[in-house]
């Protein structure tokens, strides 16, 4: 087994940075380990390293990112579904949502338990040719995220606030967004909608439960729709939904559309934004399919997955 550490110079705190780089050299040492240390230099070098990698090497091999959703997924992006190749990740991102479905949060800080980890075979989902690791967002999420993005590289501003500061600002604006869901069965909608999630994990946001049913691994994906609404109704509703409450309250569910599939189009007028395990991209129409144990994902010693398979 080769390990495989991914560090990026210009992203999180630097002295954790340097901590995290001495804590992996003991750790590994001290096992006599097979490891690499990788530096990122630029926007998708990451992905080009582990790309590398595996052409050279056929052995198992564990990469292991710091950084958060965004740069998992972009990991994983660069060979999914082998079997000779494992993903986890050191939190440090600003969401760090896909782990929330896990227990024990501390642990994906410690290089001994990320060392000593379980493998677990977890679901991806497809979106034209591109994997989602957790969830993707169209609507006013994926609006509030594109802002967030912008204050989250001001001094000062903790990224829990920005996507505050997000929301707040995509509120002013007019919500809702035109678009087409097609189901397997032929069932269409079509419409103005307040935002839609298309889910493998729970958690989106920094920690808004958006799809309270989801499972990692059950083969499904949870799609919830959310009528347009007025500014008024939003607000007194987003508490619930922060939550996960919203499949439950009353006056919550008769707005809400939410269903489990295993494929699912989206179309619409023209290309818009999508938030892919929070990375902006744009698509005018869009084909999501479900990758049954796509995902070697190392669970890290102490952890697990915080639910069980329906």
């Amino acid at each position: 087994m080769i390990f495989h550490f991914i560090l990026n110079p210009k992203s999180g705190r630097t002295r954790k940075k340097k901590n995290i780089e001495l804590l992996i050299k003991r750790a590994c040492r001290k096992r006599k380990i097979n490891y690499h240390i990788y530096y990122t230099t630029c926007p998708g070098d990451a992905s080009e390293y582990v790309k590398s990698m595996v052409r050279i090497s056929q052995d198992k091999q564990r990469f292991i990112c710091l950084g958060g959703d965004g740069t998992l997924s972009e990991i994983v992006n660069s060979a999914p579904a082998n079997p000779n190749v494992e993903f986890g990740v050191i939190p440090g991102g600003s969401g760090n949502d896909f782990i929330r479905n896990f227990t024990n949060l501390h642990r994906f800080e410690s290089i001994t338990a990320q060392l000593d980890g379980n493998v677990m075979q977890l679901d991806l989902i497809k979106v034209n040719d591109y994997y989602a690791i957790n969830m993707v967002n169209i609507g006013f999420d994926c609006s509030a995220a594109k802002v967030a993005e912008k204050y989250k590289r001001l001094p000062f501003i903790s990224p829990s606030f920005s996507y505050a500061l997000g929301v707040f600002v995509t509120l002013l604006k007019r919500l809702g967004t035109k678009m087409k869901h097609i189901k397997d069965n032929g069932e269409e909608l079509e419409g103005e909608y307040t935002l839609c999630t298309i889910a493998n994990g729970r958690y989106c946001g920094g920690g808004f439960l958006s799809n309270p049913t989801a499972s990692l691994y059950d083969g499904m994906m949870d799609v919830c729709i959310i009528k347009k609404v007025s500014r008024p109704t939003f607000i007194s509703l987003v508490g619930c939904y922060k939550k996960g409450k919203h499949l439950e309250k009353r006056r919550a569910k008769k707005l809400i559309i939410y269903s489990q599939e295993k494929h699912y189009k989206m179309e619409f007028d023209n290309p818009i934004p999508i938030c892919i395990d929070g990375e902006i991209k744009g698509a005018k129409t869009i084909d999501f399919s479900v990758v049954p144990c796509g995902l070697n994902f190392v669970v890290p010693k102490g952890s697990d997955i915080k639910y069980m398979k329906r």
